[in-house]
């Protein structure tokens, strides 16, 4: 590789990051910030939350580059070879599942009201458009969604334009901080809008070359987006009462642009949920081959979407986001030394993974806005004491090896 490309090969990898910073969806997770906080104060949280979750996703990232290691094949080092098989990417696979069905309901009504059909033909196109990209491998993927992410950006940027102009845009008004939170709970809302991402950055990186495109790709296709979004979520809310950019711009004579910038900008995290998820159903049954993955996933996230399923799914994806952090703290533990051969169960991890997340969640249920940081921490307490030390080979991954020739870019 060229000196050049060693400088600049994060930018083929930066798009799966901007498909999450620029998501449609952090607007909401700054609206829902915005519910508890206002002013500086409401700053501070969306800029301390969006550290932390940058912080665990370069993490994790940063272990896949070193280990040449995609995040199935991470988890064997606190869950053991079959516990990460049977345990861990089922988890991930659920967690994409679910992801998948919630942005494509979203993306496709979208699609449907662009093209004059049922709401429900738009989610089959949107999604069949998602595989087709997909199917082409990661490389294909990371450009599209560049593409997307910067799409996204320019009509958000209309949007806030218009907005202003015609309501003025402010962070304090009697719109925000009805139901007053601290700055921990308001930061906590920032990882867990991006925990399952954060999990599963090695996916996306185990290629890169240099720990420093990790950083740079947290940096500008996380980090930033991610707070200036929330931040814009944030002053909607102030200004109309509501996050949704797209109903905004509807109230406001758009709703073509609004359209647009659904579909447009669940694309990247649609395709990083894809292709996630494909990689999770094919470790936890081998014989599947990585393209009947992809197939499986689709239509299966497009049926839930379809039929509302998605609809239901919320409460089981603040799960999820609690489990993710917790079983990343978990590798980022265990991978900490030099290799041993590794065992198929390791015990300790699996129950220090299960009860620090149960914990998280029984705080959560209880209304604690400190809940995944208490799952983290428990999760890092225990980890040093039951998960065995594992550690790098030189050898590429059987994953790495397998998808040579699966990658366009």
């Amino acid at each position: 590789m060229s000196r050049q490309e060693n400088e600049t090969g994060w930018i083929r990898r930066v798009g799966p990051w901007l498909g999450i910073g620029t998501s449609p969806a952090a607007l909401m997770m700054g609206g829902g910030v915005a519910d508890g906080l206002e002013g500086a104060r409401l700053i501070v949280a969306l800029v301390l939350g969006g550290v932390a979750l940058c912080a665990l996703a370069v993490a994790q990232g940063m272990l896949g580059q070193h280990r040449r290691r995609p995040v199935r094949e991470l988890t064997w080092g606190p869950l053991g070879t079959e516990g990460s098989r049977r345990i861990a990417s089922v988890v991930i696979l659920a967690m994409m599942f679910g992801w998948f069905a919630v942005n494509v309901g979203v993306a496709g009504a979208a699609t449907g009201q662009l093209l004059g059909v049922p709401e429900r033909i738009g989610m089959v196109v949107f999604a069949a458009g998602m595989l087709a990209i997909t199917w082409r491998g990661i490389g294909a993927l990371s450009w599209a969604a560049l593409a997307t992410a910067a799409a996204t950006v320019v009509l958000a940027a209309w949007g806030l334009h218009l907005a202003a102009a015609r309501h003025g845009l402010a962070i304090t008004s009697s719109r925000t901080a009805t139901e007053p939170g601290s700055i921990l709970t308001g930061a906590s809302l920032v990882v867990g809008f991006g925990a399952a991402f954060a999990l599963r950055t090695p996916d996306f990186t185990y290629e890169l070359q240099r720990r420093s495109q990790v950083l740079l790709c947290g940096l500008v296709g996380l980090l930033a987006p991610i707070v200036a979004f929330g931040i814009a979520g944030a002053a909607l809310l102030a200004a109309t009462g509501t996050w949704n950019l797209a109903d905004v711009l509807t109230t406001l004579g758009s709703p073509t642009p609004a359209y647009l910038f659904l579909a447009i900008g669940f694309a990247g995290s649609v395709m990083t949920n894809l292709y996630s998820g494909a990689l999770s159903l094919c470790d936890a049954v081998p014989s599947i081959p990585h393209h009947a993955g992809l197939v499986v996933v689709a239509v299966g996230g497009t049926a839930a979407a379809a039929s509302g399923f998605a609809d239901h799914m919320i409460g089981y994806l603040v799960v999820m986001a609690i489990a993710a952090p917790t079983l990343g703290i978990l590798c980022l533990i265990a991978w900490r030394a030099e290799p041993d051969p590794g065992r198929r169960w390791r015990p300790g991890g699996i129950a220090a993974w299960a009860f620090a997340a149960s914990v998280g969640v029984v705080l959560h249920t209880a209304g604690s806005g400190g809940a995944a940081a208490a799952s983290v921490t428990i999760a890092a307490l225990l980890g040093f004491v039951a998960v065995g030390r594992v550690g790098q080979t030189s050898q590429p991954s059987s994953l790495t090896r397998r998808t040579h020739g699966d990658r366009h870019g």
